[in-house]
């Protein structure tokens, strides 16, 4: 089992060893803090901004409870934190692997919660779950980018994928869960490709599932959203924090000039959610130097905390419902 340290828990969880995860644990939250699979340094310290700001949700309190104002839950009750995961000197794959086992280690009924890191540390969490799962799932990205790989010819499932990078990361997980299986909301609504690209790329979108850019009309509509993404299905929900704007998430590799308000994508995750199982997810690209203090930086983290509880409620809201 790889290493892992625990300085902060996440808003005041339990923390366990990721031995001793109870097999009752609604949820277990992991940091995956490594810039590996990127071109820009700093999303290696987002598990240390989002456990530090967590903190606002639990202030002086010895026992701290969060109580959900809508229905009075205590949402994080069976919750754990098992710490994050010690990268230092590994490589990317070495890096992936250490993580997909962590992942592959906890309850089959638990929820890994993970903090990133660039957004290749999507791809071995899903890797770990797909290998355990007797049933298939979907997998639902809130992103500004498509982080497809649509370059190098016309782009198919049969062109070879470079190596992993935050930049293709979705190619390597739509590989692995199979067609029509990724759904991409917020995304910008126009992308670059190579003009000997473009023919193939709406027959390899359509492959890959279905895109709700920024501007489509599902995103102001809830039966039409539901529509889109179907009911009843297993869903593990990946949030690249740069699908918000840049005016409320400018902390992250690559801002978004026109993005999601924070307020949307609560809503957006409520409606995927609401009629279907959770069965992980993480919250990558939050990205700051370690040592940055200033106002924009630990606002930026106190809205992804947000985005991060949110998801943490649901799993533990799911696991009640369930018991």
């Amino acid at each position: 089992m790889p290493r892992l340290r625990t300085k902060t828990a996440f808003a005041g969880l339990r923390t366990v060893a990721p031995d001793a995860v109870p097999l009752d644990a609604a949820a277990a939250v992991v940091g995956s803090g490594y810039s590996l699979g990127s071109a820009h340094q700093g999303a290696e310290n987002g598990p240390f901004f989002l456990r530090t700001l967590s903190k606002a949700h639990t202030w002086g309190t010895e026992q701290p409870g969060i109580v959900q104002l809508r229905n009075g839950r205590v949402p994080l009750e069976r919750a754990v934190d098992i710490g994050d995961v010690l990268f230092d000197g590994m490589t990317l794959a070495d890096a992936q692997e250490a993580l997909a086992q962590v992942i592959a280690a906890l309850p089959a009924g638990t929820v890994p919660a993970v903090i990133g890191g660039d957004h290749t540390v999507t791809l071995p969490v899903v890797q770990a779950l797909w290998k355990r799962r007797r049933r298939p799932f979907t997998v639902v990205q809130f992103d500004h980018h498509l982080d497809l790989q649509i370059w190098d010819g016309a782009p198919t499932r049969d062109v070879p994928r470079d190596p992993v990078f935050n930049t293709n990361v979705m190619s390597h997980v739509s590989d692995l869960v199979g067609p029509e299986r990724l759904f991409q909301v917020g995304v910008a609504p126009y992308a670059t490709v190579e003009a000997d690209s473009a023919d193939g790329l709406d027959g390899y979108l359509h492959g890959v599932g279905l895109q709700l850019p920024l501007l489509a009309p599902e995103l102001d509509d809830l039966e039409a959203f539901r529509a889109a993404l179907g009911t009843g299905t297993d869903v593990y929900l990946t949030v690249d924090i740069d699908v918000l704007d840049r005016s409320v998430m400018s902390s992250t590799g690559y801002p978004a000039e026109a993005g999601l308000g924070t307020r949307d994508l609560l809503r957006l995750i409520d409606w995927v959610l609401r009629d279907n199982r959770l069965v992980g997810f993480d919250l990558v690209e939050f990205a700051a130097p370690a040592d940055a203090r200033d106002a924009t930086t630990l606002s930026d983290a106190g809205r992804a905390v947000l985005v991060f509880l949110h998801l943490l409620n649901w799993a533990c809201r799911q696991a009640a419902e369930r018991a």
